[in-house]
């Protein structure tokens, strides 16, 4: 039992950095579905913008790389398609984000589009550099 959680313990501290993309995504979507009350221009698109499956898929995403961080397997495909579903949602929360500064002036998504750039910005660098197991 203690082998087996030094094991675990030595592979999650060499995907620290999964681990982090993966709890970040989660408490993204997360945030996401707990704060309901949000501004959206178009208003006709509210529907659209506010959906649930965005919100849900961003947590069921971090889930699955935190889990594919805990496994022992070692299959890159399958971490690429995790990373490449989690920067697609960021990039569509981003787009979302810019396109709300645009139209409806609201400058403190300003803030929130740049965060969101950076964080792909890491996923990709990651996703490039970074050790795969």
């Amino acid at each position: 039992m203690l082998r087996q959680l030094s094991k675990l313990y030595n592979q999650v501290k060499n995907n620290n950095l999964y681990l982090i993309i993966g709890t970040l995504i989660f408490l993204k979507g997360l945030g996401f579905c707990l704060n309901r009350k949000f501004f959206f221009y178009p208003p006709q698109f509210a529907w659209l913008m506010n959906n649930v499956f965005l919100d849900y898929s961003m947590m069921i995403a971090g889930i699955g790389l935190l889990v594919y961080v805990c496994l022992p397997s070692n299959n890159n495909f399958v971490l690429g398609v995790l990373l490449a579903i989690i920067t697609v949602l960021l990039a569509i929360i981003t787009c979302i984000e810019i396109e709300h500064v645009i139209f409806a002036g609201e400058i403190e998504f300003v803030q929130n589009a740049i965060s969101n750039s950076v964080i792909i910005g890491f996923i990709l660098w990651t996703a490039r550099h970074y050790s795969k197991r």
